[in-house]
Protein backbone atom coordinates (compact mmCIF):
# COMPACT_ATOMS: atom_id res chain seq x y z
CA UNK A 1 0.00 0.00 0.00
CA UNK A 2 1.66 3.53 -0.72
CA UNK A 3 2.43 6.01 1.89
CA UNK A 4 -0.50 8.19 0.70
CA UNK A 5 -3.31 5.33 0.76
CA UNK A 6 -2.07 4.85 4.06
CA UNK A 7 -2.78 8.56 5.08
CA UNK A 8 -6.14 8.51 3.31
CA UNK A 9 -7.06 5.56 5.73
CA UNK A 10 -6.22 6.75 8.43
CA UNK A 11 -8.01 10.34 7.96
CA UNK A 12 -10.70 8.40 6.91
CA UNK A 13 -11.13 6.25 10.25
CA UNK A 14 -10.41 9.61 12.63
CA UNK A 15 -12.65 11.80 13.84
CA UNK A 16 -10.08 13.54 15.69
CA UNK A 17 -8.18 15.06 13.17
CA UNK A 18 -4.98 12.61 13.75
CA UNK A 19 -2.39 12.71 11.17
CA UNK A 20 -3.65 15.35 8.98
CA UNK A 21 -2.57 18.58 8.80
CA UNK A 22 -6.01 19.59 7.27
CA UNK A 23 -8.29 21.17 9.78
CA UNK A 24 -12.18 19.42 8.86
CA UNK A 25 -13.96 22.86 10.16
CA UNK A 26 -12.03 25.18 7.83
CA UNK A 27 -13.28 23.26 4.84
CA UNK A 28 -16.92 23.15 6.05
CA UNK A 29 -16.35 26.91 6.36
CA UNK A 30 -14.99 27.23 2.98
CA UNK A 31 -17.66 25.82 1.56
CA UNK A 32 -20.02 27.39 3.27
CA UNK A 33 -21.42 24.58 4.95
CA UNK A 34 -23.68 24.92 8.20
CA UNK A 35 -21.73 24.07 11.33
CA UNK A 36 -23.69 22.27 13.66
CA UNK A 37 -23.03 23.32 17.36
CA UNK A 38 -24.46 19.91 19.25
CA UNK A 39 -22.18 18.28 16.79
CA UNK A 40 -19.16 20.22 18.10
CA UNK A 41 -19.65 20.21 21.00
CA UNK A 42 -19.52 15.98 21.21
CA UNK A 43 -16.34 16.12 19.44
CA UNK A 44 -14.85 18.74 21.37
CA UNK A 45 -16.27 16.21 25.08
CA UNK A 46 -14.89 13.06 23.14
CA UNK A 47 -11.85 14.23 21.90
CA UNK A 48 -10.04 11.77 22.80
CA UNK A 49 -11.09 8.06 21.64
CA UNK A 50 -10.39 5.43 24.00
CA UNK A 51 -10.63 1.69 22.60
CA UNK A 52 -13.97 -0.31 23.62
CA UNK A 53 -15.64 -1.59 25.61
CA UNK A 54 -15.31 2.38 26.65
CA UNK A 55 -18.33 4.17 25.67
CA UNK A 56 -16.55 6.37 23.52
CA UNK A 57 -14.72 3.60 21.69
CA UNK A 58 -18.01 1.92 21.04
CA UNK A 59 -19.81 4.69 19.65
CA UNK A 60 -16.83 5.51 17.16
CA UNK A 61 -17.12 1.99 16.05
CA UNK A 62 -20.71 3.05 15.05
CA UNK A 63 -19.90 6.41 13.51
CA UNK A 64 -17.96 4.33 11.13
CA UNK A 65 -20.44 1.97 10.32
CA UNK A 66 -19.48 -1.19 11.79
CA UNK A 67 -21.91 -3.41 11.25
CA UNK A 68 -23.85 -5.50 14.26
CA UNK A 69 -21.30 -8.51 13.64
CA UNK A 70 -17.90 -6.58 13.78
CA UNK A 71 -19.64 -4.09 16.39
CA UNK A 72 -20.66 -7.40 18.89
CA UNK A 73 -16.89 -8.89 17.38
CA UNK A 74 -14.50 -6.07 18.58
CA UNK A 75 -17.14 -4.07 21.13
CA UNK A 76 -15.46 -5.66 24.01
CA UNK A 77 -18.44 -7.19 25.43
CA UNK A 78 -19.55 -11.12 26.53
CA UNK A 79 -21.24 -13.00 24.17
CA UNK A 80 -22.51 -15.43 26.79
CA UNK A 81 -25.94 -16.93 25.80
CA UNK A 82 -26.08 -14.52 22.54
CA UNK A 83 -24.71 -14.20 19.37
CA UNK A 84 -22.04 -12.34 17.92
CA UNK A 85 -24.85 -10.19 15.84
CA UNK A 86 -26.89 -9.87 19.22
CA UNK A 87 -24.23 -8.54 21.24
CA UNK A 88 -23.46 -6.28 18.14
CA UNK A 89 -27.01 -4.77 18.53
CA UNK A 90 -27.14 -4.48 21.78
CA UNK A 91 -23.99 -2.41 22.30
CA UNK A 92 -25.80 -0.17 19.14
CA UNK A 93 -29.12 0.06 21.38
CA UNK A 94 -27.55 0.95 24.22
CA UNK A 95 -25.13 3.14 22.82
CA UNK A 96 -27.42 5.21 20.84
CA UNK A 97 -30.13 5.32 23.70
CA UNK A 98 -27.50 7.06 26.27
CA UNK A 99 -26.45 9.81 23.49
CA UNK A 100 -27.84 13.11 22.92
CA UNK A 101 -26.53 12.95 19.15
CA UNK A 102 -24.92 10.08 17.37
CA UNK A 103 -25.41 10.00 13.82
CA UNK A 104 -24.20 7.22 11.99
CA UNK A 105 -22.05 7.41 9.20
CA UNK A 106 -23.36 6.02 6.06
CA UNK A 107 -21.51 3.35 4.60
CA UNK A 108 -22.33 1.24 1.49
CA UNK A 109 -20.71 -1.84 3.28
CA UNK A 110 -18.77 -2.01 6.43
CA UNK A 111 -15.51 -0.58 6.79
CA UNK A 112 -14.19 -3.49 8.63
CA UNK A 113 -15.87 -6.26 6.91
CA UNK A 114 -17.16 -5.45 3.70
CA UNK A 115 -20.69 -7.06 5.03
CA UNK A 116 -18.45 -10.16 4.51
CA UNK A 117 -20.73 -11.66 7.62
CA UNK A 118 -24.05 -10.91 5.97
CA UNK A 119 -22.95 -13.79 3.28
CA UNK A 120 -21.60 -16.12 5.79
CA UNK A 121 -24.96 -18.21 5.30
CA UNK A 122 -24.34 -18.18 1.43
CA UNK A 123 -21.07 -19.38 2.32
CA UNK A 124 -22.00 -22.01 4.32
CA UNK A 125 -24.54 -23.12 1.83
CA UNK A 126 -21.96 -23.49 -0.87
CA UNK A 127 -19.52 -24.84 1.47
CA UNK A 128 -22.24 -28.05 2.39
CA UNK A 129 -22.81 -28.88 -1.42
CA UNK A 130 -18.95 -29.05 -1.82
CA UNK A 131 -18.04 -31.35 0.59
CA UNK A 132 -21.64 -33.33 -0.24
CA UNK A 133 -20.06 -37.27 -1.01
CA UNK A 134 -16.67 -36.60 1.36
CA UNK A 135 -16.48 -38.80 4.24
CA UNK A 136 -14.43 -36.70 7.41
CA UNK A 137 -14.16 -35.91 10.77
CA UNK A 138 -11.82 -32.95 10.89
CA UNK A 139 -12.27 -29.97 8.98
CA UNK A 140 -9.72 -26.65 8.66
CA UNK A 141 -10.93 -23.56 7.58
CA UNK A 142 -8.66 -21.13 5.87
CA UNK A 143 -9.84 -17.68 4.37
CA UNK A 144 -8.73 -15.40 1.14
CA UNK A 145 -8.61 -11.80 2.19
CA UNK A 146 -7.92 -9.08 0.20
CA UNK A 147 -4.60 -7.47 1.66
CA UNK A 148 -6.03 -4.17 1.82
CA UNK A 149 -8.89 -5.27 4.11
CA UNK A 150 -7.22 -7.08 6.29
CA UNK A 151 -4.82 -4.01 6.45
CA UNK A 152 -7.42 -1.50 7.70
CA UNK A 153 -9.87 -4.03 9.34
CA UNK A 154 -6.71 -4.88 11.75
CA UNK A 155 -5.65 -0.69 12.06
CA UNK A 156 -9.39 -0.20 13.30
CA UNK A 157 -9.46 -2.78 15.63
CA UNK A 158 -6.28 -2.21 17.43
CA UNK A 159 -7.24 1.76 17.45
CA UNK A 160 -10.95 1.07 18.95
CA UNK A 161 -11.58 -2.43 19.44
CA UNK A 162 -11.09 -3.93 22.58
CA UNK A 163 -7.73 -5.60 23.34
CA UNK A 164 -7.72 -9.60 22.25
CA UNK A 165 -11.27 -9.18 20.21
CA UNK A 166 -11.01 -11.53 17.18
CA UNK A 167 -9.43 -10.25 13.90
CA UNK A 168 -11.56 -10.27 11.11
CA UNK A 169 -10.58 -14.25 9.84
CA UNK A 170 -10.80 -14.86 13.05
CA UNK A 171 -14.48 -14.07 13.27
CA UNK A 172 -15.11 -15.09 10.17
CA UNK A 173 -13.93 -19.26 11.17
CA UNK A 174 -16.02 -18.50 14.28
CA UNK A 175 -19.42 -17.76 12.47
CA UNK A 176 -18.90 -20.20 9.69
CA UNK A 177 -18.42 -23.16 12.56
CA UNK A 178 -21.42 -22.59 14.09
CA UNK A 179 -23.24 -22.87 10.91
CA UNK A 180 -21.47 -26.06 9.78
CA UNK A 181 -21.37 -28.09 13.65
CA UNK A 182 -25.72 -27.44 13.21
CA UNK A 183 -25.55 -28.93 9.61
CA UNK A 184 -22.75 -31.56 9.66
CA UNK A 185 -22.95 -33.92 12.00
CA UNK A 186 -20.05 -35.07 14.44
CA UNK A 187 -17.57 -32.41 12.27
CA UNK A 188 -14.81 -30.92 14.64
CA UNK A 189 -13.21 -27.92 13.48
CA UNK A 190 -9.77 -27.63 13.91
CA UNK A 191 -6.55 -25.64 13.28
CA UNK A 192 -4.11 -28.22 11.77
CA UNK A 193 -3.96 -32.09 10.57
CA UNK A 194 -7.53 -31.64 9.06
CA UNK A 195 -8.68 -34.01 7.30
CA UNK A 196 -10.29 -32.03 4.54
CA UNK A 197 -9.00 -28.48 4.25
CA UNK A 198 -10.94 -25.82 3.01
CA UNK A 199 -9.97 -21.94 1.36
CA UNK A 200 -12.85 -19.64 0.46
CA UNK A 201 -12.39 -16.64 -1.69
CA UNK A 202 -14.06 -13.94 0.56
CA UNK A 203 -13.91 -11.59 -2.91
CA UNK A 204 -15.51 -14.13 -5.11
CA UNK A 205 -17.17 -16.49 -2.32
CA UNK A 206 -16.03 -19.63 -4.20
CA UNK A 207 -15.16 -22.76 -2.37
CA UNK A 208 -11.75 -24.65 -3.09
CA UNK A 209 -11.48 -28.40 -1.27
CA UNK A 210 -8.45 -29.81 -0.52
CA UNK A 211 -9.13 -33.42 0.93
CA UNK A 212 -5.64 -34.42 2.56
CA UNK A 213 -4.71 -37.97 2.10
CA UNK A 214 -5.17 -40.63 3.90
CA UNK A 215 -2.25 -43.45 5.16
CA UNK A 216 -2.60 -46.56 6.28
CA UNK A 217 0.60 -48.65 7.95
CA UNK A 218 1.35 -52.35 7.27
CA UNK A 219 4.06 -54.95 7.05
CA UNK A 220 4.66 -56.80 3.56
CA UNK A 221 6.22 -60.07 2.43
CA UNK A 222 6.99 -60.55 -1.30
CA UNK A 223 7.63 -63.96 -2.16
CA UNK A 224 7.74 -63.36 -6.25
CA UNK A 225 11.19 -62.30 -7.34
CA UNK A 226 10.50 -60.32 -10.53
CA UNK A 227 8.80 -58.00 -8.59
CA UNK A 228 9.94 -54.03 -8.28
CA UNK A 229 8.38 -52.26 -5.07
CA UNK A 230 7.06 -49.74 -6.88
CA UNK A 231 5.55 -48.06 -9.80
CA UNK A 232 8.02 -48.43 -12.43
CA UNK A 233 7.39 -46.25 -15.75
CA UNK A 234 7.88 -47.50 -19.03
CA UNK A 235 11.67 -46.42 -20.42
CA UNK A 236 10.61 -46.41 -23.67
CA UNK A 237 7.40 -44.22 -23.18
CA UNK A 238 8.19 -42.45 -20.21
CA UNK A 239 5.17 -43.82 -18.44
CA UNK A 240 3.20 -42.25 -21.87
CA UNK A 241 1.66 -45.56 -23.49
CA UNK A 242 3.25 -47.15 -26.04
CA UNK A 243 2.69 -50.75 -28.49
CA UNK A 244 6.21 -51.83 -26.28
CA UNK A 245 4.28 -51.74 -22.71
CA UNK A 246 0.86 -52.67 -24.43
CA UNK A 247 -0.15 -48.99 -23.80
CA UNK A 248 0.16 -49.30 -19.36
CA UNK A 249 2.76 -46.85 -19.51
CA UNK A 250 4.61 -49.20 -17.14
CA UNK A 251 7.94 -51.26 -17.60
CA UNK A 252 6.08 -53.75 -15.29
CA UNK A 253 2.56 -54.80 -15.06
CA UNK A 254 2.49 -55.46 -11.47
CA UNK A 255 4.27 -54.65 -8.25
CA UNK A 256 4.67 -54.31 -4.31
CA UNK A 257 2.88 -51.44 -4.66
CA UNK A 258 -0.07 -52.34 -7.05
CA UNK A 259 -0.74 -55.19 -5.49
CA UNK A 260 -1.56 -53.53 -2.28
CA UNK A 261 -2.42 -50.35 -2.83
CA UNK A 262 -4.82 -50.81 -6.20
CA UNK A 263 -7.66 -52.74 -4.53
CA UNK A 264 -7.78 -49.99 -1.82
CA UNK A 265 -8.98 -46.98 -4.85
CA UNK A 266 -12.61 -48.31 -5.13
CA UNK A 267 -13.13 -48.80 -1.54
CA UNK A 268 -12.11 -45.20 -0.39
CA UNK A 269 -13.08 -43.59 -3.95
CA UNK A 270 -9.05 -42.14 -4.46
CA UNK A 271 -7.42 -40.72 -6.95
CA UNK A 272 -4.09 -42.42 -6.58
CA UNK A 273 -1.50 -44.05 -4.59
CA UNK A 274 1.80 -43.75 -3.32
CA UNK A 275 3.88 -46.05 -0.84
CA UNK A 276 6.40 -45.06 1.38
CA UNK A 277 8.98 -47.90 2.49
CA UNK A 278 11.58 -48.54 5.38
CA UNK A 279 14.16 -49.21 2.88
CA UNK A 280 13.89 -51.02 -1.13
CA UNK A 281 14.69 -54.10 -1.81
CA UNK A 282 15.79 -55.14 -5.74
CA UNK A 283 13.69 -56.48 -7.88
CA UNK A 284 15.30 -59.92 -7.70
CA UNK A 285 15.13 -60.28 -4.04
CA UNK A 286 12.34 -61.33 -1.47
CA UNK A 287 11.49 -59.88 1.95
CA UNK A 288 10.42 -62.34 4.32
CA UNK A 289 10.11 -62.32 8.05
CA UNK A 290 8.00 -60.06 9.55
CA UNK A 291 7.95 -58.07 6.23
CA UNK A 292 9.09 -54.53 5.60
CA UNK A 293 7.25 -51.49 7.16
CA UNK A 294 5.49 -49.44 4.83
CA UNK A 295 2.58 -46.65 4.68
CA UNK A 296 0.16 -46.80 2.12
CA UNK A 297 -1.11 -42.98 0.94
CA UNK A 298 -4.39 -42.63 -1.06
CA UNK A 299 -4.48 -39.17 -2.43
CA UNK A 300 -7.83 -37.59 -2.41
CA UNK A 301 -9.83 -40.08 -0.83
CA UNK A 302 -13.54 -39.47 -1.22
CA UNK A 303 -14.43 -42.05 1.62
CA UNK A 304 -12.33 -43.19 4.94
CA UNK A 305 -14.37 -45.55 7.18
CA UNK A 306 -13.61 -49.18 5.96
CA UNK A 307 -13.05 -52.39 7.51
CA UNK A 308 -9.14 -52.78 7.64
CA UNK A 309 -9.23 -56.31 8.39
CA UNK A 310 -11.58 -57.18 5.83
CA UNK A 311 -9.34 -54.76 3.26
CA UNK A 312 -6.66 -56.71 4.14
CA UNK A 313 -8.07 -60.29 3.48
CA UNK A 314 -8.67 -58.68 0.04
CA UNK A 315 -5.56 -57.55 -0.63
CA UNK A 316 -3.96 -60.70 0.07
CA UNK A 317 -6.52 -62.46 -1.76
CA UNK A 318 -6.06 -60.64 -4.73
CA UNK A 319 -2.82 -60.87 -4.70
CA UNK A 320 -2.80 -64.52 -5.22
CA UNK A 321 0.65 -65.45 -2.83
CA UNK A 322 2.93 -62.84 -4.66
CA UNK A 323 2.94 -60.72 -1.23
CA UNK A 324 0.96 -61.01 1.48
CA UNK A 325 0.51 -57.53 4.23
CA UNK A 326 -0.34 -57.54 8.06
CA UNK A 327 -3.26 -56.45 9.44
CA UNK A 328 -4.06 -52.92 8.41
CA UNK A 329 -3.99 -49.72 10.34
CA UNK A 330 -4.68 -46.04 10.27
CA UNK A 331 -1.22 -43.64 10.18
CA UNK A 332 -0.30 -40.39 9.55
CA UNK A 333 1.80 -37.98 8.01
CA UNK A 334 4.29 -38.30 10.99
CA UNK A 335 4.60 -41.98 10.71
CA UNK A 336 5.66 -41.83 7.30
CA UNK A 337 8.60 -39.77 8.05
CA UNK A 338 9.97 -42.05 10.76
CA UNK A 339 9.25 -44.94 8.57
CA UNK A 340 11.26 -43.44 5.88
CA UNK A 341 14.08 -41.72 8.31
CA UNK A 342 14.56 -45.30 10.34
CA UNK A 343 17.90 -47.35 10.18
CA UNK A 344 17.40 -50.33 10.89
CA UNK A 345 19.27 -53.44 10.66
CA UNK A 346 18.31 -55.42 8.66
CA UNK A 347 18.98 -60.12 8.49
CA UNK A 348 20.04 -61.84 5.28
CA UNK A 349 20.24 -65.03 3.29
CA UNK A 350 22.71 -65.22 0.53
CA UNK A 351 23.73 -67.37 -2.14
CA UNK A 352 26.43 -67.33 -4.58
CA UNK A 353 28.68 -69.24 -7.04
CA UNK A 354 32.26 -69.37 -7.03
CA UNK A 355 33.46 -68.85 -10.58
CA UNK A 356 36.33 -71.18 -11.55
CA UNK A 357 39.39 -69.85 -13.38
CA UNK A 358 40.87 -70.89 -16.65
CA UNK A 359 44.29 -71.56 -18.05
CA UNK A 360 45.16 -71.08 -21.65
CA UNK A 361 43.90 -74.11 -22.85
CA UNK A 362 40.08 -72.92 -21.58
CA UNK A 363 40.39 -75.56 -18.67
CA UNK A 364 38.71 -75.15 -15.33
CA UNK A 365 41.90 -74.42 -12.80
CA UNK A 366 40.35 -76.49 -9.08
CA UNK A 367 39.70 -73.64 -6.18
CA UNK A 368 43.42 -73.49 -4.55
CA UNK A 369 40.90 -73.38 -0.93
CA UNK A 370 39.69 -76.16 0.96
CA UNK A 371 35.71 -76.02 2.07
CA UNK A 372 36.92 -75.56 5.60
CA UNK A 373 39.19 -72.24 4.42
CA UNK A 374 36.75 -71.06 2.34
CA UNK A 375 34.23 -70.72 5.73
CA UNK A 376 37.18 -69.58 7.99
CA UNK A 377 37.84 -66.83 5.31
CA UNK A 378 34.35 -65.48 4.71
CA UNK A 379 33.95 -65.53 9.08
CA UNK A 380 36.65 -63.00 9.01
CA UNK A 381 33.67 -60.70 7.85
CA UNK A 382 31.55 -60.66 10.83
CA UNK A 383 31.79 -57.32 12.98
CA UNK A 384 33.85 -55.66 10.48
CA UNK A 385 33.24 -52.17 9.14
CA UNK A 386 32.99 -52.07 5.22
CA UNK A 387 34.42 -48.89 3.23
CA UNK A 388 31.29 -49.24 0.09
CA UNK A 389 31.83 -46.97 -3.11
CA UNK A 390 28.84 -46.51 -4.44
CA UNK A 391 27.88 -49.50 -6.50
CA UNK A 392 28.08 -48.94 -10.33
CA UNK A 393 24.45 -50.57 -10.85
CA UNK A 394 22.91 -47.50 -9.11
CA UNK A 395 25.52 -45.03 -9.99
CA UNK A 396 23.12 -42.94 -12.40
CA UNK A 397 20.84 -42.58 -9.68
CA UNK A 398 22.72 -42.61 -6.10
CA UNK A 399 25.55 -39.79 -4.86
CA UNK A 400 29.24 -41.73 -5.80
CA UNK A 401 30.61 -41.42 -2.21
CA UNK A 402 32.18 -44.35 0.08
CA UNK A 403 30.39 -45.34 2.90
CA UNK A 404 30.68 -47.02 6.05
CA UNK A 405 28.66 -49.93 6.89
CA UNK A 406 29.36 -52.39 9.57
CA UNK A 407 28.77 -56.34 9.01
CA UNK A 408 27.15 -57.15 12.60
CA UNK A 409 27.28 -60.60 12.81
CA UNK A 410 27.77 -63.15 9.61
CA UNK A 411 26.92 -66.97 10.40
CA UNK A 412 25.14 -70.65 9.44
CA UNK A 413 27.80 -70.76 6.25
CA UNK A 414 27.50 -73.16 4.10
CA UNK A 415 29.74 -74.56 0.82
CA UNK A 416 28.13 -77.29 -1.63
CA UNK A 417 30.73 -77.20 -4.36
CA UNK A 418 31.01 -74.50 -6.44
CA UNK A 419 27.88 -72.98 -4.51
CA UNK A 420 28.47 -70.53 -0.85
CA UNK A 421 25.26 -70.02 1.32
CA UNK A 422 25.87 -68.08 4.45
CA UNK A 423 23.28 -65.49 6.68
CA UNK A 424 24.12 -61.91 8.29
CA UNK A 425 23.13 -59.07 10.28
CA UNK A 426 24.30 -56.04 8.82
CA UNK A 427 24.03 -52.09 8.97
CA UNK A 428 20.78 -50.43 7.85
CA UNK A 429 22.12 -49.26 3.84
CA UNK A 430 24.94 -52.29 3.54
CA UNK A 431 24.93 -53.28 -0.69
CA UNK A 432 24.93 -57.03 0.32
CA UNK A 433 25.19 -57.93 -2.82
CA UNK A 434 28.45 -55.77 -3.37
CA UNK A 435 29.59 -57.50 -0.06
CA UNK A 436 30.01 -60.91 -2.25
CA UNK A 437 31.09 -59.60 -5.49
CA UNK A 438 33.24 -56.76 -3.91
CA UNK A 439 32.10 -54.65 -7.38
CA UNK A 440 35.26 -54.36 -8.69
CA UNK A 441 37.11 -53.67 -5.66
CA UNK A 442 34.25 -50.65 -4.79
CA UNK A 443 33.85 -52.79 -1.94
CA UNK A 444 36.44 -53.04 0.76
CA UNK A 445 36.93 -55.96 2.54
CA UNK A 446 34.77 -58.67 0.37
CA UNK A 447 33.93 -62.52 0.30
CA UNK A 448 35.53 -62.08 -3.43
CA UNK A 449 38.62 -60.24 -2.51
CA UNK A 450 39.04 -62.40 1.02
CA UNK A 451 38.93 -65.65 -1.61
CA UNK A 452 41.20 -63.74 -4.25
CA UNK A 453 37.67 -65.84 -6.60
CA UNK A 454 35.54 -64.36 -8.76
CA UNK A 455 31.71 -64.92 -7.13
CA UNK A 456 28.50 -64.69 -8.84
CA UNK A 457 25.14 -64.02 -6.73
CA UNK A 458 22.69 -66.65 -7.33
CA UNK A 459 19.75 -65.09 -4.98
CA UNK A 460 19.48 -62.75 -2.09
CA UNK A 461 16.47 -62.39 0.59
CA UNK A 462 15.39 -60.14 3.56
CA UNK A 463 15.14 -62.71 6.33
CA UNK A 464 13.86 -60.00 8.71
CA UNK A 465 14.17 -56.08 9.16
CA UNK A 466 14.79 -55.59 12.92
CA UNK A 467 12.31 -52.54 13.87
CA UNK A 468 9.69 -51.81 16.57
Amino acid sequence: MAESDKDDDWTNYSSAQYGSESNNWEVDEFHGAVVDNEALDYMEENYEITPAPSGSGQLHLIKLGCCDYCLGRIGGVSLLNKSTEEAGQEIRKNILKNQKICKEVEQECCPLCEDLFSEIELISSRLISALDGYEFSTLQLGFQLPGDLVNSEELIRNSYGARNSLSLKQGLSSELSKLLRISINGIEIVNKNPEILVLIDCLTLSVKIDCRSLYLYTRYCKFERGLPQTHWNCRTCKGRGCEKCNETGLQYAESVQSLIADPMLDIFSADSHSTHSMGREDIDVRCLGDGRPTVIELKNPKKRNADLLGLTELVNKKASGKIVIKPLRISNKSEVVRVKDAAADKSYHICFKLIKETDEENNEIDYPLSDEEIISKISELSGVELSQRTPERVSHRRADKIRKRKVVDLYDIMVNEDTVEFKLKAQSGTYIKELVTSDNGRTIPSVAGLLDLECKVEWLDVLDIHSN
